[in-house]
């Protein structure tokens, strides 16, 4: 029997990428043909993306989206930011109407 940190048990597995992350060419494809990433718009930000993109923390994005300043949409119970950080930072700023 083996020992982790001094204490009887099971070896740790060793850590395995995902098998979508093992192909050699690990760009999206359609329909056989390979997705240029850079082409992709981003439709919408996961909270603590939008809140790196914008510098604001956590609680003030939850503050935000209360007071209808941030939107998004409700998935499950996941929010998904629709606004990108930019126009929120520009229309919060009043350069831009909307």
């Amino acid at each position: 029997m083996t020992t982790l940190n001094g204490r009887p048990g099971n070896t740790p597995r060793p850590q395995t990428s995902p098998a979508c992350l093992d192909s050699t060419d690990s760009r999206p494809r359609q329909k056989g043909k390979a997705i240029d990433p850079s082409r992709v718009a981003k439709a919408g930000y996961s909270v603590p993306e939008f809140c790196y993109g914008a510098g604001i923390g956590r609680s003030k994005a939850y503050e935000l989206m209360g007071d209808g300043l941030i939107r998004f949409v409700t998935v499950g119970r996941r929010r998904i930011i629709t606004d990108s950080p930019a126009d929120f930072l520009a229309r919060l700023a009043g350069n831009v109407e909307g």
